[in-house]
């Protein structure tokens, strides 16, 4: 971990903790959620989590700019990881045919598997919620299976019907 504070905003502060996308990055985000929401008491306006950062959101005109980047290298101190098995697990149903994921075969052909094989892979892995977003209860989750990364498409679907799953790169999405 490399904890960098970023100007986000007069009243927003990037914290940094990761440059890549990996599971067990989350125990440090959670742990962190924690740390600042503690030091930042009812300064905080918001803390969003994401895959490598937290945006801090505070009350500007209760902390200076310096006052809110000194709470939170404060915050980091010590910082242990959290346990992450305290999240909730949430079991969703997935209908996999041509109909609703047109590139399920070509997906499958590109992990040279069958698109059963490839079902299969999907389904064994219990997925971590990295950020939600794009859409309210947009689910951003990882990692899947390495055979199962997918290029993003050039340019993005501009109607994704609901309950779609997708995998984009070595993420996947509801």
């Amino acid at each position: 971990m490399n904890p960098r504070l970023e100007t986000a905003a007069m009243d927003a502060i990037t914290l940094r903790l990761f440059d890549t996308i990996e599971e067990e990055n989350m125990a440090w985000i959670m742990a962190a959620d924690s740390a600042l929401r503690h030091a930042f008491g009812d300064a905080l306006i918001d803390l969003t989590p994401s895959y490598t950062t937290l945006l801090i959101h505070y009350d500007c005109t209760r902390l200076s700019f310096c006052e809110a980047s000194n709470k939170a290298r404060r915050a980091l101190d010590g910082l242990q990881p959290a346990t992450t098995q305290n999240g909730q697990l949430h079991e969703i149903p997935v209908w996999y045919d041509e109909s609703v994921g047109p590139e399920l075969p070509l997906v499958a052909k590109r992990a040279g598997v069958s698109v059963e094989a490839l079902i299969q892979r999907h389904c064994a892995h219990d997925y971590c919620v990295f950020a939600l977003g794009f859409a309210p209860g947009y689910g951003f989750m990882g990692l899947v299976d390495e055979t199962l990364a997918t290029p993003r498409l050039t340019t993005p679907r501009k109607r994704v019907p609901a309950g779609s799953v997708g995998i984009a790169d070595r993420q996947t999405a509801i």
